[in-house]
């Protein structure tokens, strides 16, 4: 079901993207001979006003087939000096038209995102995150390292600010910080009652292409729920205790009370409960299970709720979120030259579809509207994608026709079929270098995916 979900889901983006083409070059001028939702083999089909309108087999998208795509061909295989066509085909019309038609395509996958962030604003989400108060990284995982700790951080630290950015929650500090790798980064901290700044450069995660700080959040060892038949309960731990101390170790975070968890089967934990210190005493770990930190508790993160929009502001709200994913999708592309393995940073459509399906799914079973959000979010993110790779101007996509087309409308000439094939063949080799990096990583994911089960 979960492939299900991503296929229908990415399918959607590519019907958008080839819909914008269909449009526009009706507008244009352009006789547009067919026009299928999905690919493959055809179901059903009908032909209106000249136009086959098709329902193929295979739910990838679709496809906008207009009258004269075949003239390139034409022009090469009878080594023509220019491209020739029909006054209702995609070249015999005015380069500036093509221009049109082409960027439609990406425009209608960014306008697709921009209504899906608009829903976003209007329905509203909430998630659960922890103050803006640090543990060094190292302190928990011992072999990493912490670009924090280096450049003076301390445990217990709290980031105010990310560039002079306001970090109220954990996860805004997250969010900053990805976003900075390689790139010097101004932090303003609090300690204790100290206010100061510190300059750092997160360094840069080759497996996502984020940027890391080495630091990881300050969680409070406030229990907030217990799993029924759990060993928790068995012994006594209920909602709302605070753990203390583990045998002889101080707990003042979650991070303390996993460090100290490893290291023993058999346990007294001391507890805080109504203003009360409580010991519970032989508390004893099943040696069997590998994750030894599981002990049937959740602690508590707070939990946040996104400020909603009515209709017009929503609206508003939608395209400058769509300009701010596309913006940081500029600098993402960038960082695919700094030395970021292609294999686990570029997703291809196999990797894309799973994860599609997944949050789709993991959103739904957390209810209807928060469903709608998490799919539309993915959504969009993979749009603005869409929208920025078709416009790189290499050929084959359409940032290429437009090139193309951008020439001939200045120059007044045509560029010769033989260039524009010659100038093709080499976009063609780094699409297909992009797309080997993109399906190695698919096939390892997918395997790591079914023997991870």
């Amino acid at each position: 079901m979960t492939i299900i979900y991503g296929l229908i889901g990415l399918g959607f983006i590519v019907f958008i993207h080839e819909l914008g083409h269909f449009i526009t070059a009706k507008i244009c001028g352009v006789t547009v001979e067919s026009f299928s939702i999905g690919m493959g083999p055809i179901l059903l089909h009908k032909t209106i006003k000249g136009t086959d309108y098709r329902l193929s087999l295979i739910p990838l998208g679709g496809y906008c087939g207009m009258k004269g795509q075949k003239d390139f061909q034409v022009a090469l295989d009878e080594k023509l000096e220019s491209i020739t066509g029909d006054k209702d085909s995609f070249y015999g019309i005015h380069p500036l038209k093509r221009v049109i038609i082409a960027f439609s395509g990406p425009f209608f996958n960014f306008i697709f995102a921009a209504i899906a962030f608009m829903i976003i604003s209007m329905i509203g989400y909430s998630y659960y995150t922890s103050e803006n108060k640090i543990i060094l990284a190292n302190e928990v995982y011992p072999e990493m390292e912490s670009i924090a700790e280096k450049a003076g951080l301390q445990t217990g630290d709290k980031i105010l600010s990310v560039n002079d950015k306001e970090t109220p929650y954990f996860t805004d500090i997250y969010e900053a910080i990805s976003i900075s790798a390689n790139k010097k980064t101004d932090l303003q901290v609090q300690r204790d009652s100290e206010i100061f700044n510190i300059e750092v450069t997160p360094s840069l995660n080759k497996e996502t292409g984020a940027g890391v700080l080495g630091i990881v959040s300050w969680t409070n060892p406030l229990i907030d729920s217990v799993e029924k038949n759990s060993i928790a309960e068995k012994v006594g731990l209920k909602e709302q205790d605070l753990i203390l101390q583990i045998n002889d170790d101080i707990i003042k975070n979650t991070a303390d009370y996993n460090n100290a968890i490893q290291k023993y089967d058999n346990f007294s934990m001391k507890v805080l409960r109504d203003n009360n210190e409580i010991i519970i005493e032989n508390i004893e770990l099943n040696p069997q299970k590998e994750d030894k930190t599981t002990l049937g508790i959740t602690f508590y993160t707070e939990k946040v709720k996104s400020k909603t929009y009515s209709f017009f502001p929503a609206i508003i709200n939608g395209f400058v979120e769509a300009g701010k994913t596309t913006a940081l999708t500029f600098k993402s592309l960038g960082l695919l030259f700094q030395g970021v393995d292609l294999t686990k940073a570029v997703s291809g459509p196999l990797r894309i579809t799973v994860m599609l399906g997944d949050t789709a799914k993991a959103g739904f079973s957390a209810g209807f509207s928060t469903g709608i959000v998490t799919v539309f979010n993915f959504l969009a993110i993979i749009s603005i994608s869409l929208f920025i790779m078709n416009l790189l101007p290499i050929p084959i996509l359409d940032g290429g026709l437009i090139l193309f087309a951008l020439i001939e409308a200045i120059t007044k000439k045509q560029i010769s079929p033989k260039i524009q094939y010659y100038v093709q063949f080499i976009g063609v080799g780094l699409i297909l270098v992009l797309f080997v990096f993109a399906m190695f990583g698919d096939i390892s994911y997918i395997i790591n995916l079914f023997t991870s089960k």
